[in-house]
């Protein structure tokens, strides 16, 4: 029974602990969206823990570079600024591909720390038990990257939570502060707390935004029951951003089709394209509204409004997030409420988990461009042209 005990500076936090995340988790239950929340869950854990590990990141950014989207530059950014925000980033997609796309010694590295976890779960409530066993794994050297990876794995395998929640990871614990053992229990059991209660809030948001979006294109489309705005909108809320070739082929319509479908959903300011037009032929990649921030991180030319003045456009230098101002007197929920359960559609998951597959497949193209570098070779074969981290559809 003595195993049992759980120090009283430590219950508090187990109990906040435990219900965040158990919201969080019934929250994702059945949930169509889960597929997109665990896309973006896991880049902004790699934010997180590239933060954690003293490389601050920004998430817009980190996005637009896994999708090879060029990066907008500051005025004042010099050349070895740029070079550390570049590692920054292509070290946080390392981080990612941890969670999402390990390669076989990320995943034996995974996989011990996962044992390692079990090992030192006996008789402890599992949020206490997962503490102590990362604290462990961390005194005898262990990966870092291997013990977070491992953490939703271990919980899942617990029976505290159904799915392996890519959010809940406790990473901040391994920031600056007490080592001692209830110490390091508290740190991260307020780590486990903020990331589920985060990782709710990010839910809550994408199911109002597909919500409100929805509602706009039924009264769009009225009686019309062929229309595909919907479906589109559904796909568009329920994976990572999309290309054009990649909504025809999950609707099952001509690129010419899907390219119309969302000319007018961005027209109905439900859509936002985050890449602007970067030339002819260029990839263009479209999200709900909520991802605009993207567009104003990369170099994406802004296009002439219609019926403006003729000839070369001047140069404005747009600072990020204006396309944003509308919004920036609307204060967000201090306590958001829960939306009711939106209407069951029918989603093609087989077409969801190629473009999630697509997005994974970009973290791996580029863990293997990192390593051409560090092994001196060129960064793109000529023999190999889909190697290029940008060149997979999404």
């Amino acid at each position: 029974m003595a195993d049992l005990f759980v120090s009283g500076g430590i219950v508090t936090a187990l109990e906040d602990a435990a219900v965040a995340v158990g919201r969080l988790d019934a929250a994702l239950a059945s949930n169509p969206l889960r597929r997109a929340w665990t896309f973006w869950s896991e880049l902004d854990a790699a934010r997180r823990h590239a933060e954690a590990d003293g490389r601050r990141v920004d998430l817009f950014r980190l996005a637009a570079h896994l999708h090879g989207l060029p990066l907008r530059l500051g005025d004042t950014t010099s050349a070895p600024e740029r070079g550390r925000e570049i590692a920054g980033l292509n070290y946080a997609i390392e981080l990612r591909s941890w969670m999402a796309a390990p390669d076989p010694e990320q995943q034996r590295l995974r996989d011990i720390a996962l044992d390692s976890l079990r090992d030192c779960g006996g008789g402890q409530p599992a949020l206490v038990a997962t503490a102590q066993g990362m604290l462990d794994w961390l005194v005898r050297q262990g990966s870092r990257p291997a013990i977070r990876a491992a953490v939703p794995l271990y919980l899942r395998d617990r029976g505290i939570t159904i799915h392996a929640l890519a959010a809940v990871t406790g990473g901040d614990a391994l920031r600056a502060g007490p080592d001692d053992p209830d110490g390091f229990t508290v740190r991260f059991l307020d780590a486990v707390r903020n990331e589920a209660t985060d990782g709710r809030d990010l839910l809550l948001t994408m199911e109002r935004e597909w919500r409100g979006a929805r509602l706009r294109v039924d009264h769009r489309a009225g009686a019309r029951s062929n229309s595909r705005l919907p479906a589109a909108v559904d796909l568009l809320a329920a994976s990572p951003l999309l290309s054009i070739s990649a909504l025809a082929e999950a609707l099952g319509c001509s690129v010419e089709g899907a390219s119309r479908m969302l000319e007018a959903l961005v027209q109905l300011e439900v859509v936002a394209e985050v890449t602007g037009r970067t030339g002819r032929g260029a990839r263009r990649l479209y999200g709900l509204r909520r991802l605009l921030p993207i567009r104003a991180e990369t170099t994406a030319v802004r296009r002439r409004a219609r019926g403006g003045q003729r000839g070369r456009p001047k140069r404005v230098l747009t600072a990020p997030f204006a396309e944003l101002a509308d919004q920036s007197g609307v204060a967000p929920d201090a306590d958001p409420v829960e939306p009711a359960r939106l209407t069951a559609v029918s989603f093609d998951f087989d077409a969801l988990d190629r473009l999630i597959a697509a997005a994974d497949e970009r973290t791996r193209g580029v863990r293997r461009l990192l390593d051409r570098v560090a092994r001196g070779e060129k960064p793109f074969p000529p023999d190999d042209a889909t190697e290029e981290p940008g060149a997979a559809s999404s």
